[in-house]
């Protein structure tokens, strides 16, 4: 097996270099030949049938001879197998039966459907079988050899081969990603229906959109799909909008009764109803089940998707899920329709919204009172106390989740926050919230960067501001525009963040903005720790180490009677006694002010604490009442 490529060493005199072989120089075949050439490896032949391959040859794999399969194969220390799926067996067992395999051959191949029992046949020569399957679309051409850098790789593989795969994919820019033999066929359908058919349904909706008059329907499409999609690849059926979601019955409708008239017209078209039914009912079914859709609403928009003609079409419903069969009885007649669309939000949970537009839409029905609890997402227990607080005050509830930019200054953990909206809409539901506003920056800050900033004046300098001197003009600006958009009675904040409360409270009264601000006390895990986003971050030990924040607070409250500086003094103690604490302020001050309290001064206080624990910095503080 030595390299026939003109001016170019043999394989083996380069250590961890290898000889390949490529059987199928179709799109995938020269595209990762040549991704394996340019990480050093050296191609000694390729096989091609059409005229096409042998271009893709010429112009991805230069130099290269293109030979017949069984040459290919005798000269190759790894063999690469890119030949459509149903070939792909036939090929393994005809090498096979002419004794092509060879020992320690490393044969490869990268059929989506198969893993590596169609390679037995190389596995009995002696040979290394290797399954690798790209999750991308090929061209061809050049372009896909950077598309290919950071591509997950579906690699399978006996256990003690698969870092050989997994090297293969690292050395051409991919991420492996290890499967199981079992799990290819699966894998392989999710694949082909997720991004194929996705395919059959974008083009029905561009053949629908000419025939409405529009010109360029894929450039029409274009802003509305990648939304779709980009929020759908990050949210999953959480990003859903739509009539569906919405309870519009009477536009579903319309819908079906438009495309049917259309496939009367045109029976090039014939496909495209049953496919907006079908797609509708199975959007319905999973809206229902997951509690965004009251039954008789799902009953309503299953009606209107029904083909009276399919036999059984309307027994689906009640297999979905885990909720029961929809009822017969609560289902409205048609001349109900437009009351029953407005959504009984009674059992539902709490509706999911992510446009400005959207939210306007979603507060536009309330009556009553409502109030508001800004979140940055990964919820716990203290944020879920403010919306219970939130519930018990007001009528109606708005969570907002949003992962403020302009809070975290650079080097900050902005990109490693925790995320987590479907956990986090699953705990809201269990507490009563009923709407949910999660936009994305481009929503809030639709021209980048603002140029106007709430200032939050001197309290801003102290403590947190010291070593976050940008923090709390992104923390003012934001809440400032929230309390804008969700127009609010009542706002809660926890306790926790108390430096932020008291800014909160100051912007308020000083900007005369008519809402109540109310504080709620910190929720502490069993053995004292503040609750935090923040300490999914803590190894084990580090959680031990994060003990000694609440451990100083009650040190320090006990010591209270004694004045100002006992109590500092007790709390540091605590503080310096902890290895593995990197202490960054410890301080007695105003509640209101931040001002540090002076010696000999009594009555109320805020004594706060921040340190990092590890790569973690934690906040905790308590009230006190100091001896006169």
């Amino acid at each position: 097996m030595t390299s026939s490529v003109p001016g170019e060493l043999p394989p083996t005199s380069r250590p961890g270099r290898l000889g390949v072989g490529v059987v199928g120089a179709g799109r995938v075949g020269a595209v990762l030949g040549s991704a394996l050439r340019a990480a050093g490896h050296s191609v000694v032949g390729a096989s091609a049938v059409s005229a096409d391959s042998r271009d893709r040859i010429d112009a991805l794999l230069p130099g290269v001879p293109v030979l017949e399969v069984p040459a290919v194969v005798e000269r190759a220390e790894l063999v690469l197998l890119t030949v459509p799926d149903d070939a792909l067996a036939g090929l393994v067992r005809g090498i096979a039966d002419t004794g092509g395999w060879q020992p320690g051959q490393i044969v490869v191949h990268t059929a989506g459907r198969y893993g590596t029992a169609v390679l037995e046949p190389a596995l009995r020569a002696g040979a290394i079988p290797v399954a690798l399957h790209p999750a991308m679309t090929f061209t061809g051409t050049s372009i896909d050899l950077s598309r290919l850098v950071g591509c997950p790789f579906a690699v399978t593989a006996p256990a003690p081969v698969l870092p050989i795969g997994q090297a293969l994919v690292v050395e051409i820019g991919g991420e492996p990603v290890a499967l199981p033999e079992e799990a290819r066929p699966l894998y392989h359908a999710a694949l082909a229906h997720g991004a194929n058919h996705l395919v059959t349904l974008v083009t029905q909706a561009m053949r629908a959109l000419a025939r409405a008059g529009v010109d360029e329907p894929g450039r029409y499409l274009t802003p509305l799909l990648t939304a779709a999609l980009d929020g759908t690849l990050r949210d999953g059926e959480l990003a859903l909008t739509g009539p569906v979601l919405r309870g519009d019955a009477g536009t579903v409708a319309e819908h079906v009764a438009s495309l049917v008239a259309l496939a009367a017209e045109d029976p090039g078209l014939a496909d495209l109803p049953p496919a907006y039914r079908t797609l509708a009912r199975v959007t319905t079914q999973r809206a229902w089940a997951a509690g965004r859709l009251t039954d008789a609403t799902a009953e309503l928009l299953l009606d209107a998707v029904a083909d009276a003609g399919a036999a059984g079409y309307d027994a689906a419903p009640a297999a979905v899920g885990q909720r029961g069969a929809l009822t017969e009885d609560v289902a409205p007649t048609p001349a109900a329709a437009p009351d029953a669309v407005a959504r009984d939000r009674a059992g539902a949970g709490p509706v999911l919204v992510r446009s400005r537009e959207d939210l306007r839409a979603a507060l536009h029905p309330q009556t009553g009172t409502r109030a508001v609890v800004m979140t940055m997402g990964a919820l716990h227990e203290g944020h879920l106390d403010l919306v219970r607080e939130a519930r018990r005050r007001a009528d109606h509830v708005v969570v907002t989740i949003f992962v403020n930019p302009l809070q975290f200054a650079p080097g900050e953990d902005l990109d490693a926050y925790p995320r987590d909206l479907e956990a986090d809409l699953a705990k809201l539901a269990a507490v009563g919230a009923d709407v949910v506003f999660a936009p994305d920056p481009q929503t809030m800050y639709p021209d980048g960067d603002p140029s106007v900033r709430v200032e939050p004046g001197p309290v801003a300098t102290r403590l947190e501001g010291l070593t976050r001197p940008t923090h709390f003009a992104g923390v003012l600006t934001v809440v400032l525009k929230l309390l804008h958009l969700t127009r609010p009675d009542v706002a809660l904040f926890g306790q926790k963040d108390a430096q932020q409360l008291a800014l909160v409270r100051a912007m308020v009264r000083d900007l005369d903005l008519d809402v109540e601000v109310v504080g709620v006390p910190i929720r502490r895990e069993p053995d004292g720790l503040a609750m935090s986003s923040r300490n999914a971050y803590l190894a084990p030990d580090q959680r031990r180490s994060a003990l000694s924040l609440s451990a100083a607070l009650r040190a320090g409250t006990a010591a209270a009677a004694a004045g100002p500086e006992a109590v500092l003094a007790a709390t540091r103690a605590v503080l310096a006694a902890q290895p593995g604490v990197e202490v960054d302020y410890a301080e007695l001050v105003d509640p209101e002010t931040m001002e540090p309290v002076p010696a000999g001064r009594g009555g109320r206080a805020l004594l706060a604490v921040a340190a990092r624990v590890g790569s973690t910095r934690l906040i905790d503080n308590a009230i006190l009442d100091l001896g006169e």
